[in-house]
């Protein structure tokens, strides 16, 4: 409920400013969008253990069968830690509302993949996937 009630007053100040002082004001502020994150097990018939979480969320540690797919719908930065093997590790945010995520995912989508040789991204202004993330082993990177 909280979220809610801060969403509503983050439109009327928006909705405000832009009546009070023109539409130029309300350009620099960020926009509450809906967020769209799948992740895909691609893994040689292994698990993908994942535990995601926002300052808001946790959804809790969570298992992905190989071949199997994610997804996850949000307002916020989501960070997640991925497992598989019981020693390959990787964590980072699966999607972060900045110029970076905006340009690599073509917007508000961001599609990952884990595999062998890593985590990566797929590109969807080229329709290429960019390894981003190393899995590591106890502290070493892969």
């Amino acid at each position: 409920m909280e979220g809610k009630a801060m969403r509503q007053w983050y439109y009327f100040l928006v909705l405000f400013l832009a009546l009070a002082f023109g539409p130029n004001i309300c350009s620099g502020l960020p926009v509450m969008t809906k967020r769209f994150v799948r992740i895909v097990n691609l893994l040689d018939n292994k698990q993908l253990v994942y535990h995601c979480h926002s300052k808001d969320d946790d959804l809790g540690q969570r298992t992905l069968a190989s071949q199997q797919k994610f997804h996850l719908d949000f307002e916020t930065i989501f960070t997640c830690d991925f497992w598989h093997s019981n020693n390959h590790h990787a964590h980072f945010d699966v999607f972060y509302p900045s110029n970076k995520f905006v340009h690599r995912c073509g917007g508000a989508h961001c599609i990952w993949r884990a595999e062998e040789i890593g985590l990566s991204l797929y590109h969807i202004k080229t329709g290429l996937w960019e390894k981003s993330y190393d899995w590591e082993i106890y502290g070493k990177t892969l």
